[in-house]
């Protein structure tokens, strides 16, 4: 690779054959590195192939200037300004007063200067060693914003698209890409599942549009489109992707902006642009790292050792005998101080017809939860190339990421029940390690133990990459362009879960150890061509043209073995442990998109706007008479300052927009092969019985035709928009607000039918409609804006509302949904016409005149006896309480949705804050109605007690409650996701640059929820993994 960073500017560079084998190459390469050798290794070896990479550029030259850029309007000191010889590498940095040093070479004859937001100058070099420059701020400056297949000027966009760069991103302890936009986009919601680093995130844009397939938006990562499933390790489809290479985001929202997507566009497309090199820019290096530290934020809520021994006391006082003599916090036991570190460095540069970008970088982070944890190495190389007078453009992006996990056990769960007064060890009791454990099956498992002996990782490796040219055909035709591009994507996983034979399950259930070895791939390869046609005809007209093809090809495929009964502990997964018992399975898929799809971009008199595309998919995922499916879309604009009679107007607005946008995307992110028969075991919910043994009914797996319908096809969104861009005091207060409506057809669910002869009892089938309605508004106001003190303020909301219009082969009762723990089988949301989506469903509890809700157990009507009818209002009147007296209450989503966001500038420091917030969101307290009880504290008290949840002191209830709406909780909250504050050194020689910052994450958090987070995307608190707090300490280094 060397020759391409290397080699003088006016040599002639390797043509397109050398950078395919370069693509190859860095494949190889980063397989060999990741793959074959050790972490330590794997360090070192990057760091002497990035030492070697820097080595390559020299200062050299006579002659030396001096001088200062300034600004022309007011004369101030433009920073970071770039001052190149033109035709060659050489160039210098405006340091904090706008001086800079410049070393001249050999047959320097022109200066080409530059800066953001100002009109670039060439002027020629004289006899004079100072020389000093005046920028004029661009008039003309505009705004690109990157969609499909293209880009578009912001003036005339006519979709409903935002975008946000580097410079607007998150600070603090980025550990996934998507948190770096958190809050920052009307509309976009970003939920993790829980606080797990690297664990899995909920992006919904503009509400989700299915109920049973995929709500996630198409990721679009430098032209490859990827596939949004991960494998093994890989919860989070991003996680490969270092934070500190990502240069902006766009966000497609509506129909006629991600209709060029088709069938996948339905929910949202996401645009990632990773950093770039610079044509004409001197080569820099740079490092940005950081240390953190994160706690627990709250301890869950259950009896302390004092207060079991009173509740045992009161409940069950003939178990007294059961407690232990500790005093044991569980939660102290399973939570640490989680420690972590991240570092990327990176070179940049440029000649006249060259840019690049290498980088690499290391992230560890540890979770909260002790035995948790996730490591991430990666590299990234960006290289373009101008050729042939510029008609020939070559872009090549790679990236490889080798990621490791080590997962908790669900040790949480435990915590919640395990007795307070029993201790972590049992000197006495050899059987399980040596730690204190109930040897039944129902009982709790000591938490410690848990995360202690099970070892549970996963690891992936993913490349990812292309290479694009595009000629241009000027002098033939001009303004015509073709373009291909050519992608790969690469995720190679490896699972191990190694439970001893020391661990209580495995003894309790005679499986005396097990080891379960999964090794996952995916893969796709991207081929894309398509043309671009722009012309302007006389001052009226204006267009582009944009027709392609695409085809991806997908494949999966997942070999798993699982060893149990382990004749010993010693090989754990680092080998093959011998076992006497063995399962293995292997699972191959493959699925296939081919596209065609056309776009025209249309102005007359720059005031009219036009966009119509057109997308033709088919996928393979459906039968032939379903295979394809057309998605169109149109969207107009007006630019009203664009009119003759505005002139009054300008002197009000400085933007005034109205769009209009109509669009119909599809949704195919469904499992492969639904729609004919494939082999597979027969559930255990629907096999039949054959025969006895001992008394006890024999069932059988068999291996059966799965159900499925020949008639699955796709669902389609139709989504409306309008919108009103505006701007006043020179753009100083500018903004949005949009209105948009979504239905989507044919939804995808998988439903229950009777099981027949094909022993299964589900089918996954097109069911119903579903639509969401919403408002969004989103502000940007710079306060001040002076070069030593500038503020800006960004504010957007969001108020959606979805409801199910229609579902088909179902009960007038509706789809039962969300599972919760308690009993066996039981759901606490359901879909149903007329209602929100996964709303919940629950009887409504009946309260005294305090407002609490009445204690089971008491004969609160006065009818001889005690029954559901005491606590619980029968609804339908029908003189008894029963499920038919459940009704929908409430649900998960917010009504409104909120960002907030500041950043302020003065001197050398800068100060910036996150705030987001969710107004009418419900929770279903599941940690409450599943101990919140007496009864679960002597459930089993004859051989082992239960720790209790402190609302069951509140409630007085004796049993569990598990469809009382006491437990759905108003989850509104408002949350300062980061304030971060840093300071940038000034005056340091040539372009050297250091600022060092202090970040605090998830400081604060307002909500009367009574649980520790509100902040759920399912809406239900169920044993997550916990949000944590801390701080951030980090440093950003350029030379």
């Amino acid at each position: 690779m060397e020759v391409f960073f290397l080699c003088h500017p006016q040599r002639r560079c390797p043509q397109l054959t050398g950078l395919i084998l370069m693509t190859n190459t860095f494949y190889i390469f980063t397989n060999f590195c990741f793959v074959r050798m050790n972490l330590f290794h794997k360090k070192f070896f990057f760091t002497l192939a990035f030492l070697a990479l820097m080595t390559g550029s020299a200062l050299y030259g006579q002659r030396q200037i001096t001088g200062k850029v300034t600004d022309a309007d007011n004369g101030e000191s433009l920073i970071g300004a770039s001052v190149i010889v033109q035709g060659t590498t050489a160039g210098a940095i405006t340091d904090y007063d706008g001086n800079y040093v410049l070393r001249l070479p050999e047959g320097a004859t022109m200066l080409r200067i530059s800066y953001t937001g100002y009109s670039e100058q060439t002027v020629a070099i004289g006899s004079s060693d100072v020389m000093n420059f005046q920028l004029v701020p661009s008039a003309q400056l505009e705004e690109v914003l990157v969609i499909g297949y293209g880009s578009v000027k912001k003036e005339d966009a006519t979709g409903s698209v935002n975008a946000v760069t580097s410079e607007d991103f998150n600070g603090g302890a980025i550990v996934s890409p998507e948190q770096l936009i958190a809050g920052k986009i009307a509309g976009v919601q970003i939920t993790s599942n829980g606080g797990e680093p690297g664990g899995g995130v909920s992006i919904r844009i503009r509400g989700g549009t299915s109920v049973s397939a995929s709500n996630d938006p198409l990721f679009v990562i430098d032209g490859i489109p990827i596939d949004n499933e991960g494998v093994a390790s890989g919860r989070n489809p991003l996680n490969f992707l270092n934070p500190s290479e990502i240069e902006s985001y766009t966000v497609l929202k509506d129909a006629s902006a991600a209709a060029i997507y088709g069938s996948r566009g339905a929910n949202g497309v996401i645009i990632i642009t990773t950093k770039k090199g610079k044509k004409g820019s001197p080569g820099r290096l740079t490092y940005d790292g950081y240390f953190s530290s994160n706690s627990f934020t709250e301890k869950p809520p259950v009896l302390s050792s004092e207060e079991f021994r009173n509740v045992v006391t009161f409940v069950a006082p003939n178990r007294l005998e059961k407690l232990g003599t500790a005093s044991t916090n569980w939660f102290d036991e399973i939570t640490q101080t989680a420690m972590g570190h991240n570092h990327a460095l990176a070179f940049t540069g440029g000649s006249e017809n060259i840019s690049y970008r290498a980088s690499v970088g290391y992230q560890q982070i540890e979770g909260v939860l002790r035995g948790s944890e996730t490591e991430r190495t990666s590299i990234g190389l960006n290289y373009s190339h101008s050729m042939l007078n510029n008609k020939l453009n070559v872009n090549v992006n790679l990236r490889g990421a080798f990621t490791k996990d080590k997962f908790d056990q669900g040790q949480i769960g435990s915590a919640w029940f395990f007795d307070p007064t029993q201790s972590v060890f049992d000197a006495d009791n050899r059987d399980f390690a040596g730690f204190f454990e109930y040897g039944v099956g129902l009982a709790p498992r000591n938490p410690v133990s848990t995360f202690s002996q099970i070892k549970d990782e996963g690891r992936s490796f993913r490349n990812l990459g292309n290479i694009e040219a595009e000629y241009k055909f000027d002098g033939l035709i001009n303004g015509l362009s073709a373009k291909v591009n050519l992608g790969f994507d690469v995720l190679n996983g490896k699972k191990r879960r190694f439970v001893p034979t020391t661990y209580a399950n495995t003894i309790i259930n005679n499986f005396n150890g097990e080891l379960y070895v999964e090794d996952p791939s995916r893969s796709s390869q991207l081929l894309e061509t398509y043309l671009t046609y722009k012309k302007e005809i006389g001052e009226a007209h204006r267009f582009e043209l944009v027709g392609g093809y695409s085809w991806q090809d997908f494949n999966e495929e997942y070999p798993s073995y699982r060893a149990f009964n382990l004749s010993t502990n010693a090989f754990e997964f680092n080998s093959t442990s011998p076992a006497e018992d063995f399962e293995a399975r292997n699972f191959v898929i493959e699925n296939r998109l081919i596209s065609f799809y056309g776009r025209l971009n249309y102005a007359l008199f720059d005031r009219y706007l036009l966009t119509a595309t057109l997308r033709r998919d088919g996928s393979s995922r459906f039968s032939e008479d379903n295979r394809w499916g057309t998605f169109p879309s149109l969207a107009l604009g007006w630019r009203v300052l664009e009119e003759n009679w505005a002139g009054g107007l300008k002197n009000i607005f400085s933007d005034l927009k109205f769009r209009f946008g109509w669009g119909i995307t599809g949704n195919q992110t469904i499992p492969d092969y639904g729609y004919i028969p494939t082999y597979t075991f027969s559930d255990t919910r629907a096999r039949y019985q054959f025969g006895y043994a001992n008394g006890d009914p024999v069932f059988i797996s068999t291996v059966r035709a799965n159900g499925y319908d020949a008639g699955l096809k796709w669902e389609e969104t139709t989504s409306t928009n309008f919108g009103l861009d505006f701007g006043f005091w020179n753009g100083r207060l500018s903004g949005t607000i949009e209105y948009y409506v979504k239905r989507t057809n044919d939804l995808l669910f998988t439903v229950n039918i009777p099981a027949g002869t094909n022993l299964t009892d589900r089918i996954l089938t097109n069911i119903g409609e579903l639509e969401n309605k919403g408002l969004e508004l989103t502000l940007e106001l710079g306060v001040v804006k002076k070069r030593k003190f500038s503020w800006n303020v960004g504010f957007n909301m969001a108020a959606n509302r979805n409801e199910v219009l229609a579902i088909d082969r179902i009960s007038e009762q509706g789809v039962l949904t969300g599972g919760i723990s308690g009993g066996v089988g039981n759901f606490i949301q359901i879909l149903q016409v007329g209602q929100p989506v996964n709303a919940f469903y629950v009887f409504q509890h009946k309260l005294d005149a305090a407002g609490n809700p009445l204690p089971d157990g008491v004969d609160h009507n006065d009818d001889g006896a005690t029954n559901l009818a005491d606590i619980y209002e029968d609804l339908n009147g029908d003189g008894a309480v029963s499920d038919l007296d459940k009704r929908p209450f409430e649900k998960p989503a917010p009504d409104i949705f909120l960002g907030v966001t500041s950043q302020m500038n003065f001197m050398n420091f800068d100060f910036s804050f996150t705030l987001r917030g969710a107004v009418g969101n419900y929770v279903y307290n599941n940690n409450a109605s599943n101990g919140g009880y007496f009864n679960i504290v002597n459930e089993r008290g004859d051989i082992f007690l239960n720790n209790m949840h402190t609302s069951g002191l509140v409630t007085g209830f004796q049993g569990p409650q598990y469809f009382s709406d006491y437990y759905v909780e108003n989850g509104s909250y408002l949350r300062v996701d980061n304030a971060t504050i840093g300071y940038t050194i000034p005056r340091l020689p040539g372009r050297t640059s250091i600022r060092v910052y202090a970040t605090a994450t998830n400081p604060l958090l307002f909500s009367k929820y009574s649980g520790i987070d509100p902040e759920l995307a399912s809406g239900i608190d169920n044993n997550l993994y916990p949000r944590s707090r801390g701080w951030v300490f980090g440093l950003s280094l350029g030379l």
